[in-house]
């Protein structure tokens, strides 16, 4: 699971929040016949129990409540802590995902929404998530935009080893990740639809998954590579990233860092006012 605690499940407390919140928009609903106010609509949701966003999803357990972990005052600290495991010199990819994972610091990968035009109406997180029967993917983001969801598969590389040769050209760490996904994309072209059944092990028992999870359009399809760090790239290494690799996009961990960067900055104001 993604969190600690199974958000399949509600507490007594939770589910009594949880009915005095829906009462309270019926109620609204009824002595309104043009539609609920916006007023009555923020005073349900401050009813609500943060836990039934979770809990009311497509997947539960993998549903990325935005500004949820913004409520946790260490998240400055993790986002320190993170930055700290980059930039030394030992560190390699499973320390990053470890970190990741122990921490549950998810708004690392949230920030990457920002750059795509989907993830801002429902947004999902798998991690280690399974091409079976021999791939796994480090992380999946899933995000849906007016036009239904889409698709990020990511794979994460050292953040210091061979990532880039003297004449910026990919060095072994940007091949080997490159390569892994070259391998998920023949997988996906030939499996896609029995992807079903890995979701349905995610999936909330009440909820139907929507068509875009079985049936393949690869225009829903992204993947990205992340390694390195902005010394390891030059000119020419721009350049490759601008082109894309045969769809793939490619980053180095200080372009995470600046969005994360971004990504607090913005919702932490916001929390300010």
């Amino acid at each position: 699971m993604l969190y600690k605690r199974n958000y399949l499940e509600l507490s007594p407390k939770e589910k009594s929040e949880l009915e005095t919140a829906e009462n309270y928009l019926l109620n609204a609903k009824s002595k309104n016949e043009i539609g609920i106010s916006p007023l009555a609509l923020f005073k349900y949701h401050e009813l609500l129990p943060t836990a039934s966003y979770f809990y009311k999803s497509l997947f539960p357990n993998n549903y990325i409540h935005f500004n949820y972990k913004m409520q946790n005052n260490d998240i400055i600290k993790d986002f320190g802590d993170f930055k700290s495991i980059v930039k030394n010199k030992n560190s390699n990819e499973r320390d990053v995902l470890n970190f990741i994972k122990k921490s549950e610091s998810y708004f690392i990968l949230e920030s990457l929404f920002f750059r795509y035009e989907f993830g801002h109406h429902d947004a999902y997180l798998f991690r280690e998530f399974a091409l079976p029967p021999n791939h796994l993917v480090d992380f999946l983001l899933v995000g849906k935009s007016s036009g239904g969801y889409q698709f990020i598969f990511i794979e994460f590389e050292s953040p210091n080893k061979d990532v880039t040769l003297k004449d910026g050209s990919l060095g072994i760490g940007f091949r080997k990740g490159i390569k892994q996904i070259e391998d998920w994309d023949l997988w996906i072209d030939s499996n896609f639809f029995s992807l079903k059944q890995v979701f349905k092990k995610y999936k909330n028992p009440n909820k139907e998954l929507p068509s875009e999870f079985y049936e393949l359009d690869k225009t829903r399809i992204h993947y990205l590579v992340i390694a390195g760090q902005r010394t390891d790239f030059n000119e020419n290494t721009y350049r490759l990233k601008r082109k894309g690799i045969n769809n793939i996009k490619i980053k180095h961990y200080d372009n995470l860092i600046d969005e994360v960067n971004f990504y607090l900055e913005t919702n932490l104001k916001e929390r300010r006012n």
